[in-house]
């Protein structure tokens, strides 16, 4: 019966390979607590990641009853955005009285057991897990890694980021294609039914409108500005940013000033330790752009006028500062939409950083990224930009536990069902790049209690 189950505890400091041979069990039986799992220096709020295929439960200490469901699982923790598919738990968000245990595939024989420590004897298969509803099914993940695993430029491939993908996501897309195919397709049967020579001028002049909508929509980045040639940098008011890949662009801004080449020693800024704050809606507010067109300068102001001091104690702590975010109307902006976006992003860190500052812009259309698979991944809150930012610009070296992301703080105003706010969407991005979410409030708290 799955119902049937047997807690094993260890009696002493030793291997989980040794504990199931006393007991005589087979490891590949055995579930784990999710403390277990977390990193080595991980903490109480450090996100565990959970594969879709992955079975895990709720064991109530109190009764022994165990919930295996994943949906009323997810009920009891308390998770703002959890994703059945794309769960990732820290060991915080297990309420007193319940154990989460993860049945994990791999060999753990030689996983370290603390005295005193409990695990799970239940023998489970896969088809089970699946009926029982603690994993889900291994055919749809074949799927969207189907759809998802290409390779794309900067020597970074979306496989690593595949998982952030959604199955939805393509099919939409090839709902588009289809659509756009049958409009293709009717627009030409009018075209060639027609016998006015008025209605087939109108014709021509619709479907040469489609053509170049068409033609715009599969540009790269920053089109309008580059006219379409590859550049690996771009001056924009004086300082220069990097364009490494034509989906994202880079600038360091050094505490000694913003003069020369920003990513002359970019190799020195390399750390464990990183602490990523959101741009807009958390440092700054932008005023409407209406204002600039009356006295020609970009207005904007501090959110929050502690929260470049709170960096600078990060900093001094041996975090490596980064500013991140997403401007998808920089796709197809002109030069006025570029220095709109950068110009209060220069001034912000000029001003009022005492740190070295590595600012990281994605650069992607929705529109345009729903039709380039290499786009996608570059979308918030998907986690493409991270993955760059950590093969390019931390020369691969993986973030600690510690590390953290600074977004927008959840406004009692805002709509709790409101699935597109920037809360939110901070927190998934978050939880894609394995970093602990916090806003500013959490962050002064933690500051001052360490």
């Amino acid at each position: 019966m799955l119902n049937a189950h047997r807690l094993l505890r260890s009696e002493r400091d030793d291997t989980l390979g040794r504990l199931c041979g006393e007991h005589r069990v087979n490891t590949a039986d055995v579930w784990l607590p999710l403390a277990l799992l977390r990193p080595a220096r991980g903490k109480e709020n450090t996100p565990v990641p959970l594969t879709a295929s992955t079975p895990f439960l709720l064991l109530e200490e109190s009764t022994g009853t165990l919930i295996t469901h994943r949906k009323d699982i997810l009920t009891k923790l308390p998770l703002l955005f959890a994703d059945e598919r794309n769960l990732a738990i820290p060991t915080s968000a297990v309420p007193a009285g319940f154990t989460l245990f993860v049945h994990v595939s791999k060999n753990m024989s030689k996983k370290r057991i603390a005295k005193g420590m409990t695990v799970l004897y239940r023998p489970i298969t896969s088809a089970q897990a699946v009926a029982e509803g603690s994993a889900l099914v291994e055919q749809d993940l074949k799927e969207m890694r189907k759809h998802t695993r290409t390779s794309i430029q900067s020597g970074l491939d979306s496989s690593t980021v595949a998982g952030d993908v959604d199955v939805t996501l393509e099919k939409k897309r090839k709902k588009r294609e289809k659509s756009d195919a049958l409009f293709e397709e009717y627009l030409q049967q009018s075209m060639e039914s027609s016998s006015n020579d008025h209605i087939r001028q109108g014709n021509a002049i619709l479907k040469g409108t489609l053509t170049n909508l068409i033609r715009v929509r599969d540009a790269v980045p920053l089109h309008f500005i580059t006219h379409g040639k590859p550049q690996t940098s771009m001056s924009v008011k004086g300082l220069t940013w990097n364009i490494p890949d034509n989906r994202v662009m880079y600038r360091i801004f050094r505490r000694e000033g913003s003069s020369g080449n920003s990513g002359k020693s970019i190799y020195t800024d390399v750390a464990r330790l990183i602490a990523v704050f959101i741009i807009d809606g958390v440092l700054l507010k932008r005023e409407p752009l209406q204002n600039y067109l009356q006295d020609k300068q970009h207005k904007w102001s501090l959110l929050d006028t502690e929260l470049p001091s709170l960096a600078h104690k990060l900093a001094e702590k041996g975090y490596r500062i980064v500013l991140m975010d997403h401007y998808p109307s920089l796709h197809h902006g002109n030069t006025l939409a570029l220095e709109s976006k950068l110009q209060p992003i220069a001034e912000l860190c000029q001003k009022h950083f005492s740190c070295d500052v590595t600012v990281l812009l994605s650069t992607m259309s929705y529109v345009s990224a729903s039709y380039r698979r290499d786009g996608m991944p570059f979308v918030l809150p998907y986690s493409g930009v991270w993955q760059f930012f950590i093969t390019q610009l931390n020369s691969g070296l993986r973030a600690d536990a510690d590390s953290l992301l600074v977004g927008a703080s959840s406004d009692v105003r805002e709509d709790a069902v409101d699935l597109f706010s920037q809360a939110q969407r901070d927190a998934k991005f978050a939880m894609n790049c394995g970093l602990r979410c916090m806003d500013a409030k959490t962050l002064k708290e933690e500051i001052l209690q360490s």
